[in-house]
């Protein structure tokens, strides 16, 4: 029987639940969940072998009968604490290179969860099992504000005024709603095989909006209908379904290895694209439509796990996971990536475990054109591939029989160059006022010309993340 106290426990867990952040950076391919289960993730997110949670039927669907029991439930979500700082070079009078200035830095908070539920019959040497599964595969959420202020000095306590505010929002996750099935013989213990099949439906909408505002002040210095406003809005979802194939062995007391392959997996692309200007002087308000319908490709993949059980007195575990992703086949701009996953499973006074780990990820930035420019002459596309490292650490604890609770949690970061999100030349008021002079500037010298890859930002990110997992099975 539970106790009061384990019940509140459990229900606080799932209530800290609710909070999950990513970057604006992965607003065009998403930023990939690389562990479902908290002791996957605690591990490195190494777990391709894994006959100890059902979360690992996520990275494997061999892995159902891989599980000891015969039915269970599993429930997992995270938490993340996103930071974005993005700063930009800063020159001295003889343009000589000083350091870097902070531009924005933004901290953003979202949410999601994942479950999963199977069965699993004994025919004398085999083994049969099914599960389902929902859990969020790719995340497009990510928020961003920066403001402009103008280049007044900071003499006699005075503080640059705050003519325009920058905003981008962006939501949507791409979830897998998916049915796994395997089959498994064991020989005699500890030498066993599986081989699984993963079907999974994959959704999402998408809603990601840009947006320049002036401030009351900067409209106060210009007059109304002066200054004009930017917008866009794209609204696009994505449906489809994906394979994956997947095989478990069991070697002896001694070894686990697993392997999966997912064959490249077109999604069908459908939506809208609404760009607006406000008009100004002697220029037309901009009203632009794209149609957003095409397909979203997703790489095929192949991962190879190695699980280690070391003859010792207290239980302890291995893992080691080596993934490559083929984007080569989404698009010729892109190389194929090889990612690298890694942990350890240390059991304390036989019981309370004690886990450690790292992965090494690798992901593309794509720049189509000038990022938030009304111009309509594209830049050449641009691809940039960033690495993210993360240490990962966890621990779990039974709360009773067959009722399991783990805590997975990760630091990971990484540091890159990228395109301004917003061009200078937009908060020149000489253009829409016509005057030899800036108004909202009033210093009056600085030259605001956009920058391109000569002079791009520099982007630092950290991603703070726990992951909660709760497992019953019998």
């Amino acid at each position: 029987m539970l106790s009061h106290k384990s019940l509140i426990v459990v229900a606080m867990l799932l209530i800290s639940t609710a909070l999950f952040g990513f970057s604006i950076s992965d607003a065009q391919f998403g930023h990939a969940y690389k562990a479902f289960d908290a002791r996957s993730l605690a591990m490195g997110s190494a777990g391709v072998y894994n006959n100890v949670r059902l979360g690992g039927i996520i990275h494997n669907p061999a892995n159902i009968t891989q599980l000891k029991g015969n039915a269970g439930l599993y429930l997992s979500g995270m938490i993340n604490r996103a930071e974005d700082v993005r700063m930009v070079p800063l020159y001295n009078s003889f343009d000589v290179y000083i350091d870097d200035s902070v531009l924005a830095s933004n901290i953003n908070n979202y949410s999601d969860f994942g479950f999963a539920a199977y069965g699993a019959l004994n025919f004398g040497y085999f083994k049969v099992g099914m599960a389902s599964y929902h859990t969020p595969y790719l995340s497009f959420d990510g928020k961003y504000r920066e403001e402009i202020r103008n280049d007044r000095n900071t003499d006699n306590d005075g503080y640059p005024e705050k003519i325009a505010q920058n905003d981008i929002e962006n939501k949507g996750t791409l979830t897998k709603n998916g049915l796994a099935l395997g089959v498994n013989f064991a020989y005699s213990d500890y030498y066993e095989a599986s081989i699984g099949v993963d079907y999974a439906l994959l959704s999402a909408d998408v809603r990601q909006e840009k947006g320049i505002r002036w401030t009351d002040w900067a409209v106060e210095q210009t007059g109304e209908g002066v200054l004009p406003e930017y917008n866009r809005l794209a609204k696009w979802e994505l449906s489809g379904a994906q394979l994956t194939l997947g095989t478990a062995l069991r070697i002896g007391p001694r070894y686990g290895v697993g392997f999966t392959y997912s064959p490249k997996t077109s999604l069908d692309k459908t939506g809208k694209e609404t760009i607006h200007r406000d008009a100004y002087r002697n220029t037309d308000e901009l009203d632009i439509e794209n149609d957003l319908k095409g397909d979203f490709d997703l790489p095929a993949k192949m991962r190879l796990g190695f699980s280690y059980f070391p003859r010792n007195i207290t239980r302890t575990i291995f893992n080691f996971d080596v993934e490559y992703e083929q984007y080569s086949g989404v698009d010729k701009l892109f190389d194929d990536v090889v990612n690298f996953y890694g942990g350890v499973e240390h059991h304390v006074i036989h019981r309370m475990p004690l886990r450690l780990g790292f992965q090494a990820t690798n992901s593309y930035l794509f720049f189509p054109d000038e990022q938030g420019n009304t111009s309509n002459d594209p830049l050449k596309p641009m691809v940039k591939k960033i690495v993210t490292p993360m240490i990962t650490g966890g621990s779990g604890f039974e709360i009773t029989k067959g009722l399991n609770v783990d805590l997975g949690f990760g630091y990971g970061f990484r540091e890159y160059q990228a395109l301004d999100l917003f061009p200078d030349s937009y908060y020149n008021d000489k253009i829409y006022t016509g005057s030899a002079n800036y108004t909202l500037w009033p210093r009056g010298y600085i030259d605001l010309v956009d920058r391109d890859w000569g002079n791009p930002d520099k982007v630092k990110e950290s991603f703070i993340t726990m992951n909660v997992g709760i497992s019953y099975s019998f």
